[in-house]
């Protein structure tokens, strides 16, 4: 009978999408979206041990600290939360992170920024 090991590699988060597929739908190379993925998993097990990103652990990644309010942290983090559920899977985050990159579309930028004033006001 053989023996079934399992590695932490081979489990992922809630809301992990396939690299092939972000990448496809993203200016990202699937190897960009793989190195994403692991900066995912530094931060969204910063604090909270579940694998989503949560508004204490992304303002701690932005600003080194969890406990301060902070409204510029609270509206990226909205922009990033698309499904509005409180926390950041990695596929909103991949996708999120997309607009910063060099290729991406104009419109997506611009409807980015725009997304982000309406926040505000």
């Amino acid at each position: 009978m053989g023996c079934f090991c399992s590695t932490s590699k081979n489990v992922k988060t809630p809301g992990y999408e396939d690299p092939i597929i972000l990448a496809s739908e993203t200016p990202f190379t699937v190897s960009e979206v793989e190195a994403l993925y692991e900066l995912f998993l530094k931060l969204s097990n910063s604090i909270i041990e579940d694998g989503l990103i949560h508004k204490e652990e992304f303002q701690l990644a932005l600003f080194r600290n969890e406990n301060e309010k902070n409204l510029f942290a609270d509206r990226i983090f909205d922009l990033f939360d698309v499904k509005r559920n409180g926390v950041i899977e990695f596929g909103e985050f991949v996708r999120s992170l997309g607009v910063f990159h060099p290729n991406a579309a104009l419109e997506d930028k611009i409807a980015c920024k725009i997304r982000f004033i309406l926040k505000l006001t």
